[in-house]
Parts: C-alpha cells; structure tokens; sequence
C-alpha cells in the first residue's frame, strides 16, 4: 500500500503556512460584525468552492470561542503552522477527522463527542476532514491574561498538545456548559458575563475530567488500538474501490496481523472483511438507487473489475441481483 500516494489522490492539500492565513479566513468569508460592551461578535460563511456553512466567533476578555458548523464537498488537507501562546480547548460535536500535530508521525482520529483542552505554546500540524461530512464543533482560546484573573496562573496543570491521552470523551457534565455556549443569553455585558462564566466552567469541568481518566489509565490500556481501528473504519468507507490483504491494513495502522483481527473483532463484531464488504455493498446499493450510472461502472466504484463478480457479490449480499434490485427502486 502507498500511503503517499493515497493521501494526494483522496485528500486535496491546503499548506495555510503558504497562504500566509488561519483557517477560518481561508475557508470563509466575513459577514458581519458588532460590538458592544467588550464584546465583538463576527459571522462567516464558507465559502462555495470549499463547501457549505457558516462559523460565529466571540470575542472578549483575551479569550475566543469560535462555533464552527460546515460540510465540506472534498476530502481536505490543511498544514497550519501559528503561535498560540494560551489555553486552547476543542469539543467536536458532530463529525469525524484526523490530526497529527508537531511532527509526530502518528495520525489520530478525532472523533464525534470527543474533545481536548491544552496549554498551547505553538503548532505545526496537519488537519484531515472528510467530505460530504457535517462538522460541528467548538473552539475556545483562553490568553494568559484571562487565565491570570481567574487564579489559573499555574500552567503545570493544563495538558501539553504532545502528551497521550489527550483526547477525551465530551461527558454528561461538558456537554450542556457547551451547548449553552451556543445559546441567546442577552446582549452586551450580560452576554460577555455569561460567556466568560461557561469558560470558566468547561475548564474546571475538563481538569476534573482529565484528572478522573487518569486514575482510570490501566482500565484504558487498549485505548490506543480503538484509536486505530476507527481510523481504520475511515480508510476502508475512503477507498472502496480497492481490495486490501489483512497484512497490508495492518502495516497501514502500526499494528500486527493477530491483533488487528482480533481486536476488530471485539470492538466491532464483525471481521475487517466483514466490515470492508458491507460498506461496498450499501455503497452500491445507494448508487443503484439514485444514481442512473450502468452496473459496470458502480462495480468499478466498490473495487470488482469484472461486472459478473459483483453481481454475484451483490445477490449473495442481498438475495437479488443489482439489475432487479434497481427494477425496483
């Protein structure tokens, strides 16, 4: 398997270092904007070439709380290079991607209801999100002055954006504080007030959380395999067209043959075969259905070069073959 290769041909690059822009301003444009009692609001809306959406930013205080919700129509790639300098905290609500940050040769999957809160010096890392895909999510950026007024002057506590485990799941407890963020609280000063408080929450929230998982370490030891198995699942629904050995899957995500069957197995409870041809068939099935492209072709998109073999694939999946199936629909 050609990893390098796979990469430029499914995801469209995006070097933001290049662009001499952040990510919000090179995938949108400004609305908006207004002002009122140390509070600045700024709306965005994605622009048409990248996809579909809008983000809502807040400022006030040396903190920002960015509300992101978009659909992109490609697989992008973006590389992003910037200084920080504050706590900075991400809760993904909907949606799925992949990170890899300051050199680290492993990917990670980032993935829906999970989040991360770290002190953040500097970042040089790549973002990976999927097309035809909602992603809703929340940022927020804490500056050392706003973290000095609330007693937060110990940094030591905060996670830096390197260590393991530092993803974690968005709990019972994070998730209203988050919602509510979203939320109409009056205007002014009594909307900065609200929002400054639903900061100070979410991260005394999330140090109680990080300081909970750790205690639970040993008991999420074979956290590292999900981890892997989920971006795995993302690979498979990426490449349907391609037919892959159990060996070079695992070669693709740093694990051995046994242990990836086996713990796919117990995570999913299905094998990775299993898994990958279920995928293929609903894949052709949805393209049967609303799509008038010949039999031929939708077997080329699931990976079967010879029309016959799918068709057998398919009645043997569904107990009938694609051409009666679509006679059907």
């Amino acid at each position: 398997m050609e990893k390098k290769r796979r990469e430029t041909e499914n995801f469209e690059t995006v070097d933001l270092t290049k662009e001499q822009c952040g990510f919000k301003d090179f995938i949108s444009k400004k609305d908006k904007q207004h002002g009122s009692c140390g509070l600045l609001t700024k709306e965005y809306s994605v622009l048409p070439e990248f996809g579909k959406g809008h983000i809502i930013e807040f400022c006030f205080e040396d903190v920002s709380i960015s509300i992101n919700q978009f659909t992109f129509h490609k697989n992008f790639k973006f590389h992003n290079d910037f200084k920080l300098n504050g706590l900075y905290l991400s809760f993904l609500l909907k949606g799925d991607m992949v990170v890899q940050i300051n050199s680290q040769n492993e990917e990670i999957p980032y993935d829906e209801k999970e989040s991360f809160m770290a002190y953040v010096e500097t970042v040089n890392g790549t973002f990976k999100f999927y097309k035809n895909q909602l992603f809703k999510g929340i940022k927020i950026r804490v500056g050392k002055d706003f973290l000095k007024k609330h007693g937060l002057n110990d940094i030591s506590e905060f996670k830096q954006i390197t260590e393991e485990n530092l993803i974690i799941p968005i709990t019972d407890e994070v998730l209203p504080v988050i919602e509510n963020l979203q939320q109409e609280h009056g205007r002014g000063l009594v909307k900065r007030l609200h929002l400054g408080a639903k900061v100070i929450e979410v991260i005394a929230l999330q140090l109680e959380n990080y300081k909970n998982l750790k205690q639970k370490h040993n008991a999420q030891s074979n956290q590292k395999y999900i981890k892997k198995l989920f971006l795995l699942k993302q690979f498979l629904k990426a490449n349907l067209n391609q037919n892959y050995a159990i060996i070079e899957l695992a070669n693709e995500i740093g694990l051995s043959e046994n242990i990836l069957k086996s713990e796919f197995k117990r995570t999913f409870n299905c094998t990775v075969n299993q898994y990958f041809l279920e995928q293929k068939m609903e894949k052709a099935k949805s393209l049967l259905q609303n799509t008038d492209s010949p039999i031929y072709e939708i077997s080329e998109v699931v990976g079967y070069k010879n029309a016959t073999h799918f068709s057998a694939a398919f009645k043997r999946f569904y107990n009938e073959t694609p051409k009666n199936y679509r006679l059907k629909v």
